[in-house]
């Protein structure tokens, strides 16, 4: 087996082992204060709109795969090497930066929250990107990351109006700070 295939894919495979830990540790905390108030409300249509778009992105790449075998070039799997760990690793630090206490009285501004308002959403941007090189996805992978965006900007703005109401003067600083959503550069 090529060299460079099988790091891609054994980074690919790895970076989601760590989303998977990274999310189950990360739920432990939450749920020994179960007596505590839940940090949403609960899920409003634009949520539930968007974190449906957020499926339909993943959908569109996972579901049209052949029984063949993957046929990656180089140059995607180089792309998918790097965005799967880079992916993995600013899910962890964004669970990190959440203090283990930290509860619905309390604004994450902190960590990798200094640099990106949303830094979770960057980061599944970040494997379903790495999915659809290693797939070679093409139009397909366009597609995929425009319902994903879609779908990330509805949730956004509605957590974000949601923690305007909840720190009114705190998260307004926090945006004036922390200028980018979760796209560097772009928003």
């Amino acid at each position: 087996m090529d060299p460079l295939k099988f790091a891609a894919y054994c980074a690919y495979l790895a970076s989601w082992l760590v989303f998977a830990i990274a999310a189950a540790a990360g739920a432990l905390p939450r749920l020994r204060r179960q007596n505590q108030p839940a940090l949403e409300s609960g899920m409003t249509p634009p949520v539930f709109i968007g974190t449906l778009l957020q499926v339909l992105a993943a959908f569109v790449l996972t579901g049209s795969m052949g029984n063949g075998p993957l046929r990656a070039r180089p140059a995607e799997l180089a792309g998918a090497l790097l965005l799967a760990p880079a992916g993995a690793a600013l899910f962890v630090w964004a669970l990190r930066s959440a203090p283990r206490d930290a509860d619905a009285q309390r604004l994450v501004t902190g960590g990798a929250y200094k640099w990106l308002r949303h830094p979770i959403y960057l980061a599944f941007l970040a494997m379903l990107l790495a999915t659809g090189l290693l797939l070679s996805a093409g139009p397909k992978l366009l597609l995929s990351i425009l319902l994903y965006i879609g779908g990330s900007e509805l949730r956004i703005a509605s957590e974000e109006g949601e923690l305007a109401e909840r720190f009114p003067e705190e998260f307004a600083r926090f945006r004036r700070q922390t200028r980018w959503r979760y796209l560097p550069g772009l928003r």
